[in-house]
């Protein structure tokens, strides 16, 4: 058992306590809570003195209570596994998955055992919730646009996501690295925990994007469009709609008008788009001149490169490359 282990396994005086009566210990001063009709609320004064980002294990062997935050909440579980009751929804975690809670979100966590290491990780900026989420899996994938679309207008808002646990993912040894720097601090242990920070969102939005792309029915039609935008998002820069029928096997215009009612969108506004985030990403990630970049991505006219990405993106190309890229609570130089 490594000292990380040790030290979390251990059982803490609260856990002492509850482990006797069975019963929740309140360990947070009542100044950092308010009690709301739906519950007690969490504030955020109490957990981000002096720091932008707070973690704590989960105290075990009791029930804890309906509560929810005014902050973006990151559950971790360590090891072992836990039910939790969601904005009236069930779930269960099991080793490596992570859970992430929007501002205010309620949820109770029912008694873990002796094996079972929940983990919180709290989020003092405000910026950082779902939508942020989607908008930065988005950047680059015309597939995660439409699914993501479809889902979320046909499901209802629920505040939180949970992200499983895959082979050979990444999510465990991030995680394992913050938290060990978080309880063992060294010389430029807040460095390195604010640096892992980005990599951890990254590697959620990079699973966030393949689970929503997953999770779409299996029919015909639905491996038919999925085909279609994975053909875009690789020849964006010369393919046509002739090319894409001729590869699908399917006639031009009937490609055409199946592409819109699966879509709602027409081949060129997807191509289109396509084209833009991909233009958008060199944009903010590169000093390639902005010309250039509308011809790499495959505009052959930069009058209408510039009137289509200001229309998708409300600014032009040059306003994007010189704003701060606010990104993850590190400050960032402008490109």
């Amino acid at each position: 058992m490594n000292k990380l282990d040790q030290l979390l396994f251990k059982i803490s005086p609260a856990e002492h306590e509850q482990l006797r009566t069975n019963a929740f210990v309140q360990d947070i001063p009542s100044s950092a809570q308010t009690s709301l009709p739906s519950g007690v609320q969490l504030n955020a004064g109490y957990f981000f003195r002096n720091q932008d980002i707070f973690i704590s294990k989960h105290n075990r062997f009791a029930d804890y209570p309906l509560h929810s935050h005014k902050f973006l909440e990151l559950n971790y579980m360590y090891a072992g596994s836990c039910t939790q009751i969601v904005n009236g929804h069930t779930i269960h975690l099991h080793t490596g998955d992570v859970l992430l809670m929007d501002i205010g979100t309620s949820h109770t966590i029912h008694s873990l055992g002796e094996q079972d290491i929940l983990m919180n990780v709290l989020f003092q900026n405000k910026s950082l919730n779902l939508d942020w989420l989607a908008t930065m899996s988005s950047a680059s994938s015309i597939a995660f646009n439409i699914f993501y679309q479809q889902k979320m207008a046909h499901h209802e808002e629920r505040q939180f996501r949970i992200f499983h646990s895959q082979p050979n993912d990444d999510t465990r040894n991030i995680m394992y690295r913050i938290l060990s720097e978080y309880y063992f601090p060294e010389e430029y242990s807040k460095v390195i925990i604010t640096n892992f920070l980005p990599i951890l969102l990254i590697d959620l939005m990079r699973i966030f994007r393949k689970e929503t792309i997953a999770e779409q029915i299996h029919d015909k039609d639905s491996v038919t469009i999925r085909r279609i935008l994975k053909i875009i998002e690789r020849d964006y820069m010369h393919t046509s709609l002739q090319k894409v029928a001729q590869e699908c096997a399917y006639n031009k215009n009937y490609l055409s008008n199946f592409i819109h009612r699966q879509t709602g969108f027409t081949f060129t506004e997807l191509l289109n788009r396509q084209r833009l985030l991909r233009a958008h990403e060199l944009i903010i990630s590169s000093q390639i001149p902005i010309a250039r970049i509308a011809e790499n991505v495959g505009f052959s006219s930069r009058t209408y490169f510039y009137q289509t990405y200001q229309q998708y993106y409300h600014e032009l190309p040059r306003t994007t490359r010189i704003k701060k890229l606010h990104f993850i609570p590190i400050n960032h130089e402008s490109n």
